[in-house]
């Protein structure tokens, strides 16, 4: 409990008090282990343990990205300092609108199968190898239909 007002007036003391239950994120899927359901993933605790890894892929990401950039911006500086024929540079360094249409795609159907198989995953408790397992089925599913699409779409 967390004590909010605390009033100590003529000898009569009382208190205003909250549980603190009301400040936590609400628990839905309960982990079971061991035969104790009392852990919940959507504790804060095991929320902030996680923290660490998200920021590591966060940066991660940025590097890879920045190297990314800074690597294509050397090549194209080299091959303007060669010489090369502009046809052969703009295919070289051009990156077609359609392969960017093809990212976006690609990464819509991959977050939807994600989302998917993590929404199946909420309403099968208790969360277990099968939660993975269904996780990575969703997965493969989006990406199957992603290759029909690309299929269908170059008809």
């Amino acid at each position: 409990m967390i004590k909010l007002f605390v009033s100590n007036f003529e000898r009569v003391s009382s208190t205003i008090a909250i549980k603190s239950e009301f400040s936590k994120i609400p628990s839905s899927p309960k982990l079971i282990l061991n035969g104790d359901s009392t852990h919940s993933l959507n504790e804060v605790n095991s929320i902030t343990e996680f923290m660490p890894i998200f920021a590591i892929g966060l940066v991660l990401v940025l590097v890879i990205q920045v190297t990314k950039y800074i690597l294509d911006n050397k090549l194209k500086n080299k091959i303007i300092d060669k010489g090369v024929s502009e046809q052969l540079a703009k295919s070289i360094l051009e990156r077609g609108v359609t392969d960017k249409k093809e990212d976006t795609i690609k990464w819509t159907f991959l977050l939807l199968g994600l989302s998917g198989g993590l929404m199946i995953t909420y309403f099968t408790t208790p969360l277990d190898i099968h939660s993975l397992a269904i996780i990575a089925f969703s997965i493969g599913i989006s990406f199957l239909s992603y290759y029909f699409f690309l299929k269908h779409s170059k008809k």
